[in-house]
């Protein structure tokens, strides 16, 4: 037992000779984790500005507008009939959106053809952009199928009978795991975890010269070895589980992020991906010479590893190596696990693969600590 405790003394005096990196391994998770979903924290977006290009300006025209404008998440800020400003508004991004009624759009629909309403959305805003062809696009279609009802009731004369004929089906779409559909409730989670790794294997690394400057105890056999290593990643561990827990029940209250996993799910198995995080932080930091190149190369791997954790890219559409790869780094199982014991409230069984991959992973980088020790 002496080994571990030695261990972990070993990690805490390079600590006290670099104390610069306490920054990094006691605040900067914490400080991303409070302020990287404040962008997000409508959640959708609401009032989007649209240019109404009205060409017909007839009755039905200005009745499809006030429906796009009573939408909660569109607002006509402005319109005319000039395509021209109705275009430099959207270059000079006063309005997001645009909706053409074409000119005879009235006659047209009266008269059982198809009038085509025009919906121009920004995409280099694609969340925008979403917003504003799906609201548009409802809005339209309403006013359409009230027209299709009508029709069929003065033909039929049974009112009822018309409206079966031109909505036979019903739709009922419940988000499940989002119920706001909001870009925070998606990103947020995931990200978390990718912070949480970063930073500690940032912070791990700076202490990659102050640990050179201690003098571990001589090699007492392999178990020793192996009790001395979990030892030294036992304190950043805790440290990390620690924060986990700040973030994840004040963070995701204080933005109002779902959260149906239970703690006891929740932290044994985020335990085991921040104890394989810490000591493949550990068997990176023998790998840097100086402190100062520990941020821009762990920065810069950062956004890959984002991709590679298969949440914002589908995984099978990565390139199969890459798969392989990505089961490497602790944050790719992480990221699966987290998600579904905490956003979707999954059970064990659902997350028994990202627990084994992460469980082979604490196996093979404790074995190159005590084989980098030994030899």
């Amino acid at each position: 037992m002496s080994a571990f405790f030695d261990g972990a003394r070993y990690e805490l005096d390079a600590l006290r000779r670099a104390p610069g990196a306490l920054v990094i391994l006691a605040v900067a998770a914490l400080f991303y984790g409070l302020i990287y979903p404040a962008p997000y924290s409508a959640q959708v977006y609401r009032d989007l500005p649209v240019y109404a290009l009205d060409a017909d300006g007839s009755a039905l025209s200005r009745e499809v507008l006030s429906r796009i404008d009573a939408s909660p998440d569109l607002r006509i800020v402005a319109g005319s009939t000039d395509r021209l400003a109705a275009r430099r508004a959207l270059e000079r991004g006063d309005v997001l959106g645009i909706v053409e009624m074409p000119p005879d759009f009235q006659r047209q629909a009266l008269r059982g053809e198809q009038p085509m309403v025009g919906i121009f959305a920004n995409a280099g805003y694609l969340l925008a952009y979403s917003e504003v062809a799906t609201a548009a696009s409802e809005a339209v279609l309403e006013t359409g199928a009230e027209l299709g009802v009508a029709a069929e009731a003065a033909r039929s004369g049974v009112p009822g009978r018309a409206l079966a004929v031109q909505l036979p089906m019903g739709v009922q779409v419940t988000r499940l795991y989002d119920p706001a559909g909001g870009y925070a409730s998606f990103v947020v989670p995931a990200v978390l975890v990718v912070i949480l790794q970063q930073t500690l294997l940032i912070g791990l690394g700076l202490l990659c010269e102050a640990r050179r400057e201690g003098n571990p105890r001589a090699s007492e056999g392999w178990i020793a070895d192996a009790v001395w290593v979990f030892g030294r990643a036992a304190p950043w561990t805790g440290l990390y589980l620690l924060e986990l827990v700040l973030l994840r029940w004040g963070v995701f209250a204080l933005y109002d992020l779902p959260d149906a996993g239970s703690a006891w799910r929740v932290l044994p198995f985020m335990a085991l991906f921040l104890l394989a995080a810490t000591l493949f932080g550990l068997v990176l930091a023998e790998r840097f010479r100086r402190s100062d190149d520990v941020i821009p190369l762990l920065l810069f791997t950062s956004l890959p590893i984002v991709f590679l954790s298969g949440f914002s890219w589908p995984t099978p559409l990565i390139p199969e190596p890459l798969q392989w790869l990505a089961r490497l780094l602790p944050s790719t199982a992480g990221v699966e696990g987290f998600v579904r014991l905490n956003q979707l409230g999954a059970g064990w069984a659902e997350v028994w693969w990202p627990a084994l991959n992460l469980s082979g992973l604490v196996i093979l980088f404790s074995g190159l600590l005590v084989w980098q020790r030994r030899f």
